[in-house]
């Protein structure tokens, strides 16, 4: 076994709930990009979001949108890579009395249920370590009804990106950093109509690219 297979953990290993939480929580720079996450994502569903709706979320974490998800729709169906997440999410529904949300382990580019599919789907995380975007996209898009939504993001390739590629491989995680362009046309040639995009981060070229598009 070569050293990177040695240092690098696999997609489900070594997060921690409260260290995620904690982040976000109480770090200046964790603060602003949720913020910044949350005022474009939710910007995003307004528009296509409906209560009829059921809804795949990959890498859902701790639930931050996995519980406003569930409580505007009828159906929300997670597949999480991380046990220990996993676990956490499933108290947090339990003690918010929600149960229209079916957790399952498991990750994106393993996704290959093809009798369920879905009005829309929301990635914010796990395309960061999948390193064919185009495998992982198909895997999205897969998911989805024809004409169905779906909401990601990607890191980007730039200061902010490699600085954030620093501090995952220092928690032994490998993270790909893409271009906008790159994305954006990979999304369409996986049956993908990008139809709005937007920037986070904490400097002017940004950490990540949010997409909105709609299966073909």
């Amino acid at each position: 076994m070569n050293i990177s297979k040695r240092w690098f953990r696999s997609g489900g290993a070594g997060w921690h709930p409260g260290l995620y939480e904690w982040f976000f929580s109480n770090t200046r720079r964790g603060i602003e990009l949720r913020a910044q996450d949350e005022e474009l994502i939710y910007g995003l569903l307004e528009a296509v979001l409906r209560p009829t709706h059921s809804i795949l979320e990959f890498g859902p974490g701790t639930g931050n949108y996995t519980v406003p998800l569930a409580r505007r729709c009828t159906r929300v169906v997670t597949i999480e890579p991380s046990e220990t997440m996993q676990e956490y999410l499933r108290r947090r529904l339990e003690q918010e009395g929600l149960t229209n949300v079916e957790a399952r382990l498991g990750r994106l580019q393993d996704w290959v249920d093809t009798s369920d599919k879905f009005d829309g789907a929301l990635v914010i995380g796990p395309l960061y370590y999948v390193r064919d975007l185009k495998e992982g996209l198909l895997a999205l898009a897969a998911a989805l009804k024809h004409g169905g939504w779906s909401i990601f993001n990607v890191p980007l390739l730039t200061p902010e990106g490699w600085f954030q590629f620093l501090n995952e491989l220092l928690a032994r995680r490998r993270v790909y950093l893409r271009y906008a362009e790159e994305t954006i046309k990979l999304a369409e040639e996986t049956g993908l109509k990008v139809e709005r995009t937007g920037t986070v981060g904490t400097t002017r070229k940004g950490l990540n690219l949010v997409v909105q598009a709609r299966r073909v």
